[in-house]
């Protein structure tokens, strides 16, 4: 009998100490901007400071309106204004053309959703990985300068690509520039590039920024004869005599 009690009083004690857990429920992540406007406050203040500024911009505060106007935009400026966080972009589809420049943003994957753009501005922010702009095979404009950026493999796939503004990062090879036939403006002005022979595809090419580069040998710029203008200055050139003609085309 006491063995009874005393099993009771220790199963009713461990009882007293079970804590049961609770998993909490995945956040899904929202679907139209009427939902991130409604979730905001608990969102990080990032994306509450972005929300607010798309509020703005669709000169309401009520979301389900806000979401109406925004969801038609082709065009979008958010130049300088302090955003980091772009996740309530991702289901603004219907964009074209976008403005970031001069911001704080580093993440740029929720831009990968947004397959109509053919323009993007991103230049001076803080951008490191531009995977996610593989996948806008529209693209004809495309602005990255200065940022953080070395790898510019995820740019080989945009071959509808005419202007291409890398000027101030930290790349090296322009391998995967090759395939970009399209292109007829390229700045890679202040990068670390020794080796231009991949440049030699880009026929359609009229105007080149080189300066401030590692090159010693500019012989492959030679085919391409729709050059007007090219920018060699800031380099550890050989010889100092243009491919092309007029040679004044050349900027030494």
């Amino acid at each position: 009998m006491k063995l009874s009690v005393v099993a009771t009083t220790i199963f009713t004690l461990t009882l007293g100490f079970y804590t049961p857990k609770v998993t909490a429920a995945p956040i899904k992540t929202p679907k139209t901007f009427t939902e991130w406007c409604q979730q905001k406050a608990s969102l990080s203040k990032e994306t509450r400071y972005t929300i607010k500024k798309l509020l703005k911009v669709a000169k309401t505060q009520n979301c389900s309106q806000a979401n109406q106007t925004l969801s038609k935009f082709t065009i979008l400026n958010l130049g300088e204004d302090k955003i980091s966080d772009i996740s309530p972009l991702s289901t603004l589809t219907n964009l074209t053309e976008i403005n970031l420049h001069k911001n704080q943003i580093s993440d740029i994957s929720p831009l990968s959703t947004l397959t109509n753009l053919t323009e993007i501005n991103l230049g001076e922010n803080k951008i490191t990985n531009i995977k996610p702009l593989s996948n806008l095979t529209n693209l004809t404009s495309l602005n990255l300068h200065e940022n953080k950026i070395s790898d510019i493999n995820p740019l080989s796939n945009l071959t509808k690509l005419t202007s291409l503004n890398l000027h101030v990062n930290k790349i090296s090879d322009i391998n995967p520039l090759s395939n970009l036939t399209n292109l007829t403006e390229i700045n890679l002005r202040g990068n670390k590039i020794s080796d231009i022979n991949p440049l030699s595809n880009l026929t359609n090419s009229t105007e080149i920024n080189l300066g401030i580069n590692k090159i010693s040998d500019i012989k492959p710029l030679s085919n391409l004869t729709n050059l007007t203008e090219v920018d060699l200055t800031k380099n550890p050139l050989i010889v100092k005599q243009c491919p092309l003609k007029p040679e004044s085309i050349c900027k030494f």
